[in-house]
């Protein structure tokens, strides 16, 4: 017998009811309606829907421990001492305070040295060049809005950071992976928001209780989270 893949709601997680004949589902806990055969102006039908569907379906069962997850590994391997360096040509530092950072070439990579402890509120807000981004070690906060509204990054990998501020990489409409190698002790809200292409996140199990204030509240319905430990 074949299997049958529950779908369930993309706005709420619920179990979806398909009605007789396949043709509808609903969602018995919000109320929203899937019409499951409708065509739209792009030529996408029912297989389009729920191929969708059982995306999300997939998602949800890997964050809850119902499916085999990926390895827990980011696309940061080759960063070092060249993407500190194309920072720091664009960097404004005072004292251990990126003040300001501004990327030079389109799809930069970049990585705020051991040297700069503080990123500033709205240090990177709107780079336009970004592509990816990640953080030493040393580097303890991330300010407001530092590096939100960057519209080419991609790629977010924190170290070590002790105090993650809200929005700092909000409604960057690009990304698609961020890494939080170690526990953060202060994070702020929707530091995250607005990033609706977010597919894939790696942290710690310890950092699990904060997926909503980082992520949103229905985070683990659309992206992957795949723990460290």
């Amino acid at each position: 017998m074949e299997k049958k893949t529950q779908l369930v709601c993309e706005t709420c997680g619920a179990n979806l009811k398909i009605s007789e004949g396949g043709g509808r589902a609903v969602c018995p806990y919000c109320g929203k309606i899937y019409d499951l055969g409708q065509k739209t102006e792009k030529g996408k039908g029912i297989y389009t829907v729920l191929s969708s569907l059982q995306q999300r379906v997939g998602i949800v069962a890997s964050n809850y421990g119902f499916a085999e997850g990926r390895a827990a590994s980011d696309s940061f391997e080759s960063d070092g001492a060249e993407e500190e360096r194309a920072l720091l040509a664009g960097a404004t530092v005072r004292d251990g305070v990126l003040v300001r950072y501004r990327a030079r070439n389109s799809g930069e990579a970049a990585r705020v040295p051991d040297e700069v402890k503080i990123v500033a509120k709205k240090a990177a807000y709107k780079d336009a060049l970004v592509g990816r981004v990640s953080f030493a070690p040393e580097v303890a906060t991330i300010g407001k809005k530092a590096f939100s509204c960057c519209p080419q990054l991609v790629r977010v990998r924190l170290e070590g950071v002790n105090t993650l501020c809200s929005k700092a990489f909000a409604n960057c409409a690009a990304l698609r992976e961020v890494t939080i190698a170690r526990f953060i002790p202060k994070v702020g809200r929707k530091v995250f928001a607005g990033c609706k292409k977010l597919t894939r996140v790696i942290l710690p199990r310890s950092m699990e209780g904060q997926i909503s204030r980082l992520f949103g509240r229905f985070a683990k319905i659309r992206i992957e989270f795949v723990y460290i430990d």
